[in-house]
């Protein structure tokens, strides 16, 4: 769910920030943690990240450039992990044999050092934003990453309509699996067809009636 009133009020853009590795820090120190539920919540971060946050570290950090940089190296191996680990929770048979105990290992390094990593951004970050910046930014991402795509992807560092388009993708994909996704998702207001609606969308003849 979207950072609390307290939080957005206190400015704590690293408590929002930050909660994706922790939901996927505890999903893999637990014994059943599930593993397609740590790919969600890495993707959905690492996408949402690229798409709000690294364009206000571009503008706003004058070495933005380099932490970026050094971020997206530890992305892309991230990401190769969890396209392994989906691969091997996914009925994927080329993957079966592989090692689960060494994927979480591996994975919970990897996501150790992302956070150092991203830890130094968000250092530079507090220093250069007002409060203001920091509730728009912290805002920016949630709507991101309640839009960001669930699965691992190649092209990670590129956003715009590949992120509309992979998040696109994976809803219909973890539709058609049943896949459960732990990511917030922003709810949308129920609209209810009037009269002409009922009737274009074939409805019944006490519906025509209730709706006018």
């Amino acid at each position: 769910m979207p950072a609390s009133a307290e939080q957005k009020k206190d400015g704590d853009l690293r408590t929002v920030l930050t909660r994706a590795h922790t939901e996927a820090s505890k999903l893999l120190e637990a014994a059943d943690g599930p593993p397609l539920d740590i790919v969600a919540w890495l993707s959905a971060h690492i996408a949402a990240f690229n798409h709000a946050v690294y364009p206000t570290v571009r503008r706003r950090i004058p070495d933005g450039s380099e932490l970026i940089a050094a971020d997206r190296v530890i992305v892309n191996k991230l990401a190769r992990s969890l396209r392994i680990m989906e691969r091997r929770h996914s009925g994927d048979i080329l993957a079966a044999g592989l090692s689960s105990e060494r994927l979480t290992a591996r994975l919970t390094d990897l996501v150790r050092t992302h956070q150092a990593v991203q830890g130094r951004i968000l250092d530079q970050l507090e220093k250069c934003l007002d409060a203001d910046d920091v509730s728009d930014l912290a805002d920016a991402y949630e709507s991101a990453l309640a839009h960001a795509p669930s699965r691992p992807h190649p092209h990670f560092a590129r956003g715009g309509l590949m992120f509309r388009l992979d998040a696109l993708r994976d809803r219909l994909l973890d539709t058609m699996d049943g896949r459960h996704v732990p990511i917030p998702r922003l709810t949308r207001r129920r609209i209810i067809p009037g009269r002409w609606g009922n009737y274009f969308l074939g409805g019944t003849a006490e519906e025509h009636r209730n709706a006018g």
